[in-house]
């Protein structure tokens, strides 16, 4: 008999140790799994690993229900931290989980920053992640979109110039196309094969095919009543250094750099740039003159180089006497696009 009621007893507390088991389990799950607001029970069977991770560290927050379930999981310190202060910061999800799979080295730079559209940049057909740090460091620091500022990096912009540029090859100043600026330098020697006298100057000289086309420039010009000469085209390497070390010594390198390239930077030494004046042969186009330039030199291949309002792209002052051979169909395309060959070149020109 006492046997028996021996092993009902322990029986008896063999259950109650397995209810209080099961008891303590479900008061663990309640409480894992609890809104921590309210205590209140949540169904945690629709849940996705970010929405379990948010609420087990008691990150959740309500305002951000609908990106969390977006969201995907990374294995990632401070993983609950890191969302909601890239969703304070306006970052959609779909953001965040491009940032998480594409720049989570950045992360830390990105939460110190205003918002960066990075789905934006990484669409652009001129982004060079080899730039990245660049891009955002222009970004932070001026007032631009995330794409003018790619851009105007890949231009130079973000550098002084003259500080790091691209020396080209003999062959490459070949190219009609070429870009010529701070950053893009010619050899010292290059001279084009090609040059011949224009007709206003045995003197003056442009590649055969600039100064064709110049030639029937200003003809069209003259056709409109609209008269202009040619007092500048082909420098070489060394007429350039003249002229620049002159204008150095009158008003300061700081100031003749804001109007005058440095010897193997000038796009005259190319022989596809001419300066024009107009009839009065001592004064620069007039505004008359100089809109109908604008709206007629692409016809015939040409561009005005450094347009009024973009020195802060060019870097140079506005030169509206400085027009550049590039043929007909680029110099079309460049005069459509509104944009100047800095950046065009930089959009849809340098992959070519």
């Amino acid at each position: 008999m006492k046997h028996n009621k021996l092993k009902i007893f322990l029986i008896i507390t063999l259950i109650l140790i397995i209810l209080t088991l099961i008891t303590v389990s479900v008061i663990f799950v309640i409480k894992k799994y609890s809104n921590p607001t309210t205590n209140e029970p949540i169904d945690i069977t629709n849940y996705t690993k970010t929405e379990e991770i948010m609420k087990e560290n008691n990150a959740y927050q309500e305002k951000y229900e609908q990106e969390y379930a977006s969201i995907d999981y990374t294995d990632i310190e401070n993983f609950p931290t890191i969302i909601n202060n890239l969703l304070n910061k306006n970052y959609t999800a779909e953001e965040i989980n491009s940032i998480l799979k594409n720049y989570s080295s950045l992360i830390d730079v990105l939460l110190t920053m205003k918002h960066v559209d990075i789905l934006k940049l990484a669409k652009l057909t001129n982004y060079d992640e080899t730039k990245l740090n660049r891009y955002l460091d222009y970004y932070e620091k001026n007032d631009y979109d995330i794409a003018t500022a790619v851009t105007y990096v890949n231009i130079g912009l973000d550098l002084e110039g003259y500080s790091e540029y691209i020396t080209y090859n003999a062959e490459e100043a070949k190219d009609i196309t070429i870009l010529v600026n701070k950053y893009h330098k010619l050899p010292d020697d290059y001279e084009p094969d090609d040059l011949v006298s224009l007709s206003y100057n045995e003197n003056y000289k442009l590649r055969k095919e600039a100064a064709e086309a110049f030639e029937k420039l200003t003809s069209a010009g003259v056709l409109e009543n609209v008269i202009f000469y040619p007092f500048s085209p082909y420098r070489s390497f060394k007429t350039q250094e003249v002229i620049y070390n002159r204008y150095v010594k009158e008003d300061g390198q700081k100031n003749a750099d804001t109007y005058s390239a440095r010897p193997g930077f000038s796009e005259h030494q190319l022989g596809l740039a001419v300066d024009v004046r107009s009839s009065s042969l001592t004064d620069n186009l007039t505004e008359e003159q100089y809109n109908w330039m604008l709206n007629n030199s692409y016809k015939y291949g040409f561009i005005i180089r450094y347009p009024k309002g973009k020195q802060h792209i060019t870097q140079y002052i506005e030169e509206p006497w400085h027009i550049r051979y590039l043929g007909i169909e680029l110099a079309t395309k460049v005069h459509d696009s509104g944009l100047t060959y800095d950046e065009y070149y930089d959009l849809y020109m340098k992959n070519c």
